[in-house]
Formats: C-alpha cells, structure tokens, sequence
C-alpha cells in the first residue's frame, strides 16, 4: 500500500519565544532528531512556518499548498508531593518552557549541548529573571539537549519538561 501523499510531517512543535515583534518557535524532525529555532515566514525541513495561534497552541506549517496545525508538546508531569494548584503548576511549567527555549538557543549560539542555570539565567542573558513560584530550586537541573528537566517543588511534588 503507498503512503498518503499528504501525511502528517514527522516534526514536533516544542516551544515558542516571543520578543517583541518576533517570534520563534522550536520544531524538530522527529526521524532525524534536528532541532532548530525558527522565525515566523522561515523554512524547515521544507516547510514553512507560516503562522502561530498563541491561545491555541498551534504552529501553522505550509508545503506544496498543503496546511499543517502541530499542537505545542505537552509536559510530563510525575507524581511526588502534595498536587499544586493548576496555576501553580502553570506557572513552574512556564518556566520550565522559557529555560528549555533558553537552553535551545544557547546551545545554539555556543555549539555545545550541556548549559548551566547561569548560561541562562541574568540581567544580560536568556532568561532576565526567573522566579521560583512553589521553593523549586531550578538549580537542580541537568540541561542537556534533547533530555527532559526535571524539577521538584518544596513539598515534593515532581514535574518534568520533555523538550
């Protein structure tokens, strides 16, 4: 049996940055693990990114007229401690986001694969200022591209961002 002529691009939408006007939106391909960071109007993997739905989550990818809506990769969450409210929860996975698209880019800029929270976090860095919402220590993670960071509350409750 042939394959559908117009099936689903084998890319993952995985983050998004907006600085004023501009805004990226990480997307890899799936077969061959390339991860870029891509402007709006911009190709990859011969697709273009032609737009992105905030509220929705979505990324617009066009190819050969074709349209395509990749959702925004979920986080996984692990149980631990005591559940936090959901705009707690909100609030850490935000900031698991904003490290992860921070990382991405420095990996990025300085060809390397591993980062320390100071590579990313400062006045003149990534990330301006980041704010623990529930006694996380974001010191704790282990960025390493392509590897989820993990982060536990002061109660103990764990999540996890699968970049």
């Amino acid at each position: 049996m042939a394959a559908s002529l117009w099936a689903e691009p084998e890319i993952e939408f995985g983050g998004v940055l907006s600085a004023g006007k501009e805004t990226k939106v990480s997307l890899t391909d799936k077969a061959s693990g390339l991860s870029r960071w891509v402007k709006l109007g911009q190709e990859f993997d011969g697709y273009v990114v032609a737009a992105y739905d905030a509220p929705a989550e979505v990324v617009v990818l066009t190819k050969d007229g074709q349209q395509f809506r990749l959702k925004l990769k979920d986080s996984k969450v692990k149980a631990g401690g005591a559940e936090p409210p959901p705009e707690t929860k909100q609030a850490i996975l935000m900031n698991l986001r904003r490290l992860s698209a921070a990382a991405d880019q420095f990996y990025l800029e300085n060809g390397k694969t591993q980062a320390m929270l100071d590579d990313l976090v400062g006045e003149t860095k990534y990330v301006r200022k980041l704010e623990a919402v529930a006694g996380e220590d974001y010191r704790q993670i282990v960025f390493a591209q392509g590897k989820p960071m993990t982060i536990t509350t002061a109660n103990g409750y764990t999540m996890s961002y699968d970049p």
